[in-house]
Parts: structure tokens; sequence; C-alpha cells
């Protein structure tokens, strides 16, 4: 059975982030890590593997949340704002919610909102809609591109 060997980036009370040699990172639990600072070969490939997608994600995260989405439809508008429909699934209700979420429109750059207020404002509203009909709901849809997946 190959080992590397590792040094110990970041510890938590359960992992270690640990780098190797080559420059790859990789956070495994703690028992798995050897006395001589080494860990099994198969198990690093698999940490260095997890680290990595994890980290492509958050990045891609990070560049949404930064990203201008163009608004498809304005609902309603006034002098300072436009507002957005969102769809929200009730868990135990078997109905479908909608509500108006309002962008400033100093906020709105060419018919574009940037992602993290679109997230925020949908968790807002998912957050008081949760709160009227007591019981959770799961976010649907939104009238802006790129919005397939926002996480309450």
């Amino acid at each position: 059975m190959e080992r590397v060997k590792v040094t110990i980036e970041k510890e938590t009370a359960k992992a270690y982030l640990l780098n190797d040699f080559d420059g790859n990172k990789g956070w495994i639990q703690q028992r798995w890590l050897g006395a001589d600072s080494t860990v099994n070969n198969t198990t690093w490939q698999k940490a260095i593997s997890n680290y990595s997608e994890r980290q492509s994600a958050w990045r891609e995260a990070k560049q949404w949340s930064q990203d201008y989405h163009v608004i498809n439809k304005i609902d309603r508008e006034t002098e300072k704002a436009v507002a957005v429909k969102v769809a929200f699934d009730a868990y135990n209700l078997e109905r479908t919610f909608r509500r108006l979420i309002w962008f400033p429109k100093s906020m709105v750059k060419d018919m574009a909102v940037q992602g993290w207020l679109i997230a925020a404002k949908v968790r807002e509203a998912g957050e008081q809609l949760s709160e009227e009909i007591n019981t959770g709901v799961m976010f649907l849809t939104i009238g802006i591109e790129d919005c397939q997946t926002i996480m309450l």
C-alpha cells in the first residue's frame, strides 16, 4: 500500500487540510493521517479530486454572484424600483406561491441585476413566505436569466 507524505495546512476538530510536495491540496479525516505524516495514496487522490471540485464550484458560485443577470420580464415598476415575480413551492401544501421581489433601479444596470442581490431578495421572500404559511418553501422560478438553482 503506497503512502504519500503530506503537511498540515489547516486543522478542524475532525479533519485536516493537507498539502503534498506537488502542491496538491485535500481534506481528510484526522484518523486517516499516519503518525509519520503520510496518507494512503488512494485516499489522497480522492481527497485531491474532491477539493478541486469544491474549489471549482465555489469559484463558479462567486462568479455568478458578481455577474449581472438579465431581467426577462418586469412585472411592476415605480419611479425608483422594478419588480420581478418569483415562484415558490410549499413543501406540505402542494401549492405554488408567487411573490414580487423589488430591485432598486440604482442597482439595475442595462436591465440586469447582480447575482448576490437576486439571491438575497429571493432568500428574503422565501423566508417571509415560510413564516406566513408555516411551512418550508422551495424556489421554483424567477423572470431572470441564469437563475435556475438559487438556494434558500
